[in-house]
């Protein structure tokens, strides 16, 4: 099958009708595919809710006492204001001081804790020469070959 914008078209495709009937079927296409889309996050949300822990233990930081900790997690499931469609999931717990702690379940690329929390920070430095690469700066310190 070859590529269809490289075959010739007839001359009556630039008539002004045909060229309108034309952008109709794209633009069909194009809300069919991203109906397509919707329905597909909407099920992969629906499977993340529905497969977390009513109640976890995980860790949490608390933005008020700027710490981290481990504690006993509820998971809470609400609505979207702004799409009736869409359920937003969490897990909520107190930290020691009283204070809410939330990280969430579906929208994970905008949980907090991955940004704030000193433990993350920490892994990720004892991990950082695991993953350097011979272009990078440090790389001769830790890997040169000794001249014999």
């Amino acid at each position: 099958m070859s590529n269809y914008n490289n075959t010739p078209r007839p001359l009556i495709e630039t008539h002004y009708h045909i060229e309108e009937i034309i952008k109709s079927q794209e633009k069909r296409t194009e809300e069919r595919n991203y109906s397509r889309n919707q329905a597909k996050e909407k099920e992969e949300r629906n499977d993340l809710i529905k497969d977390s822990k009513a109640i976890t233990l995980t860790d949490f930081w608390c933005d008020k006492c700027k710490k981290d900790f481990k504690g006993m997690a509820i998971r809470e499931v609400e609505t979207d204001w702004s799409c009736s469609n869409q359920m937003i999931a969490f897990y909520r717990t107190k930290c020691s001081k009283g204070h809410w702690c939330i990280r969430l379940i579906t929208d994970r690329h905008k949980d907090g804790f991955y940004v704030k929390s000193k433990f993350v920070a920490l892994d990720r430095g004892n991990h950082h020469n695991d993953i350097l690469q011979p272009w990078e700066t440090g790389y001769n310190l830790l890997y040169a070959h000794k001249n014999k």
